[in-house]
């Protein structure tokens, strides 16, 4: 990679981190459902120009919204509001990786060997030394709602396996686009004080909204589709796991959030199973390519 890409890298990944803030923030204005209808809508606004009907794969486009729109992102940002920190979160949420390659197994008939079996053994362990941590046991709920969301973005990623003539840009268009007048149905539904909040400005909740929505959203997934295009998956699966560690690098310094050796332990466990499965899951896509 040249210097400029790899800072590209290391930028992307330190706006994926910030994004679990940005999100805390926001949710200090907004309630869960209200600021993820919020985030689609504006995201679908500003992508409007990728929203063309691709034709045999519209279906796959409206199971993955489903999957990945409504149920991961309202899991997810549930589970960061009663979590009570982002620390958990940032780490917890990488068990996209083992579920991902479970599923692929189930339904897609992939073979693994013994170092991706390893590699599903300690992200799993990793979360369970997680759980033990007195700080992250007593938000337990918000935890295991995070988990659930990993495992629907892994239910996600396996069906965009299936989504031919889909390109990144277009599929969060139409993930927006579908998810948002759910979600806002789901708000008006199960919450309160949606006009309130969205009526009283809160200039620091708005400006996290937005950086949730151009910069996480746009300019970061954008730039990494941009290097997938570029690179090998394998060269850049070790910058990925950045994110997480800036992630609980930011809950630390912008929350003061406590950190314990049970939660470093888990933490790291996690995060070398998940290096483990995506570099060799990295390098089968390779050699069959």
């Amino acid at each position: 990679m040249t210097l400029l890409h790899i800072g590209l890298a290391l930028i992307v990944n330190v706006i994926w981190g910030f994004s679990f803030v940005a999100a805390k923030v926001a949710m200090e204005q907004y309630p869960p459902l209200l600021f993820t209808s919020l985030r689609f809508f504006l995201v679908a606004l500003l992508l409007c120009w990728f929203l063309r009907p691709v034709k045999g794969s519209m279906r796959i486009v409206f199971a993955i919204s489903l999957l990945v729109g409504i149920v991961h992102f309202t899991l997810l940002y549930l589970g960061l509001n009663a979590a009570g920190g982002v620390s958990a979160v940032a780490i917890t949420i990488q068990l996209v990786a083992p579920f991902s390659l479970v599923m692929a197994v189930i339904f897609l008939g992939e073979t693994i060997r013994w170092r991706r079996v390893l590699g599903l053994l300690l992200a799993f362990s990793g979360v369970m030394v997680l759980g033990f941590d007195p700080i992250v046991f007593n938000h337990l709920t918000g935890v295991m709602l995070v988990a659930g969301a990993a495992f629907c973005m892994a239910g996600g990623i396996i069906l965009m396996r299936k989504a031919n003539g889909v390109g990144a840009m277009a599929m969060q268009a139409w993930i927006a686009a579908i998810s948002f007048p759910v979600l806002l149905v789901f708000s008006l539904l199960f919450e309160q004080g949606q006009v309130e909040a969205i009526m009283t400005v809160n200039w620091a909740s708005v400006a996290a909204l937005m950086f949730t929505v151009v910069v996480t959203t746009i300019v970061a997934h954008g730039s990494w589709y941009y290097l997938v295009q570029k690179y090998p998956v394998s060269v850049l699966t070790p910058y990925g796991l950045l994110a997480p560690l800036f992630g609980v690098g930011f809950g630390v310094f912008v929350f003061d959030e406590p950190i314990s050796w049970k939660f470093i332990v888990g933490g790291m466990i996690t995060l070398a199973g998940v290096l483990i499965i995506n570099l060799r899951t990295a390098s089968k896509l390779e050699t069959q390519d």
